[in-house]
């Protein structure tokens, strides 16, 4: 009887070390950039700060539009190809807030993941301006612009996020129009208007389409198996 057991439970470990070795060889289409996995609105090791999951898969019409445009463009490609540099860096700055993994990807939108990216007002793979950068402990000045200092900028970028997540209760449409918008325009927008979702907000032309062009960019590149995202 014990001998019977004995087995019994060898075949169990047996088992189940070759399921752990089956998992641990999966693996996605090569080229794609590896997103940390987590279960979003709960706790524990997964949990990620994100109260509205569901914007990254959205279909709302306004996304779709960009979505149609993005997939007849190379656009997403040429940018993740630059990106292939500084995302296995990037990603684990978002992890380990617990932040989304697809902030990390939004240099594809604000530079095409070109470090030296120069709007006139905004500088780097973040396009942080003067002042936002200043704020977030990077200096900016004749002889040095940690702008283009893309690992201290993406640390800098992580924290930025991460406190505008806090203060949008972790909406990310709201938080990254503000983002895009500036200190106080979405919620000096949200106050006048009477409106807290994103898509029902009246908004300049560039941040209107902000949001909806950053998500469509995220949908074509998990389309084309150009990135490993939840």
């Amino acid at each position: 009887m014990l001998a019977r057991t004995g087995r019994a439970q060898v075949a169990l470990l047996s088992l189940l070390l070759l399921g752990l070795l089956v998992s641990s060889c999966a693996s996605s289409r090569p080229g794609a950039v590896h997103a940390p996995r987590g279960h979003r609105g709960s706790a524990g090791t997964g949990y990620v700060k994100d109260n509205k999951p569901a914007i990254w898969t959205s279909n709302q019409p306004r996304i779709a539009q960009f979505r149609e445009h993005y997939r007849r463009t190379k656009t997403v490609e040429t940018a993740l190809e630059a990106g292939q540099r500084y995302l296995p860096a990037i990603l684990p700055a978002f992890e380990k807030r617990r932040l989304p993994p697809e902030l990390a990807y939004l240099p594809m939108l604000e530079s095409m993941f070109e470090n030296r990216a120069d709007s006139g007002h905004a500088r780097g793979l973040w396009q942080f301006t003067k002042q936002t950068a200043e704020h977030m402990g990077l200096r900016v000045g004749s002889m040095v612009d940690e702008r283009l200092n893309w690992r201290k900028a993406s640390e800098a970028a992580a924290d930025y996020l991460d406190s505008l997540g806090e203060r949008f209760n972790y909406d990310w449409a709201l938080a990254l129009a503000d983002y895009n918008g500036g200190p106080g325009y979405i919620e000096d927008e949200m106050k006048r208007q009477r409106r807290g979702d994103f898509f029902s907000l009246q908004l300049r032309k560039e941040t209107a389409e902000y949001v909806p062009r950053f998500i469509a960019m995220l949908q074509v590149a998990r389309e084309k198996q150009l990135v490993a995202l939840r």
